[in-house]
């Protein structure tokens, strides 16, 4: 289970307007430039997480919501990486590219989950397997991009920067957040304080708190998510409704193969040397099913 002191982004979705400064935020900070999208007929954009998007704001409309023609209701969700505690994509990464760095030298605060670009080899089991389907591969970088919660916002630990070839990890940027730990970009920009950032105990009270609220004024089926869904996520959700309501899983759960993948077949496990052609073969082959569905899709929509 997630510790007590994990640094986490709380989100409250009672109060969320969906300006989607966040995404902005997120771009901005981050670097990640910009994508060329179509309208679709909806307010989302882009439809996607991408290597350029790690994060965007979900408009679910309910269908069993009443509303008149100048009544729309939505549920909004900030979606991205969740950070899992219980990280199918850390189980089942065969190079060891993704891993869990440490958020700050203050072994309280918990870690983020990250890719390192140098060791990926861009076998896209973290794509395929990730509950959430947060991970994106970039084509471009080869590698996976996704969340990193602003680490270079909030931390001041040597393994939270990516070592160069040569040298010590270049600590000049860690060594100017310390002054300024007030939390990732997404969270300082939301006029709504609809996000927070804070140690996990404290962002559960304050989530349990507001529920109860929610419960007694408005929404009797208000609740958390993310306090025990695998293990507890480093973004912990305050809802109206259900989870599905909001696009998210029930309940999200690591793949049985991983577990089997674990076993028998990442390098370091005591059958690998047993099951690994086999194994390799029958994901080589979903792999390739997998790219020439999609490329049947983006031909059926034209893209």
């Amino acid at each position: 289970m997630a510790n007590p002191t994990d640094k986490v982004i709380l989100f409250d979705a009672s109060k969320c307007t969906g300006c989607r400064a966040c995404q902005v935020a997120c771009k901005n900070w981050n670097q990640r430039g910009y994508t060329e999208t179509n309208n679709n007929g909806t307010f989302e954009n882009p439809l996607q997480l991408t290597s350029q998007a790690w994060m965007r704001i979900l408009f679910n409309e309910p269908e069993d919501r009443p509303k008149s023609d100048d009544d729309l209701y939505w549920f909004f969700t900030k979606y991205q990486c969740m950070h899992c505690t219980d990280a199918t994509c850390v189980k089942v990464c065969p190079s060891g590219a993704t891993k869990k760095y440490k958020l700050s030298s203050d072994e309280g605060d918990g870690y983020v989950v990250r890719t390192d670009a140098k060791q990926c080899i861009g076998c896209n089991y973290c794509v395929a397997t990730c509950p959430f389907q947060a991970c994106r591969y970039s084509e471009k970088d080869k590698a996976v991009d996704r969340c990193v919660m602003c680490f270079d916002r909030t931390s001041n630990a040597a393994d939270a920067f990516p070592v160069p070839e040569q040298g010590s990890p270049d600590l000049s940027k860690a060594k100017e957040a310390v002054p300024t730990r007030n939390g990732p970009a997404c969270v300082q920009t939301c006029t709504a304080a609809a996000l927070t950032f804070g140690a996990r105990e404290d962002m559960i009270a304050k989530a349990e708190a507001r529920v109860a609220v929610l419960k007694k004024e408005r929404a009797v089926d208000a609740q958390l998510y993310g306090v025990d869904e695998l293990n507890g996520l480093h973004y912990i959700y305050i809802l109206e409704d259900a989870p599905s309501k909001y696009g998210l899983p029930e309940n999200p759960t690591v793949p049985a193969g991983v577990t089997l993948w674990q076993a028998l077949v990442k390098p370091g496990a005591p059958w690998g040397g047993i099951a690994l052609v086999g194994m390799a073969a029958a994901a080589g082959v979903g792999y390739v099913i997998n790219k020439r569905n999609e490329g049947l899709e983006r031909e059926q929509g034209g893209e």
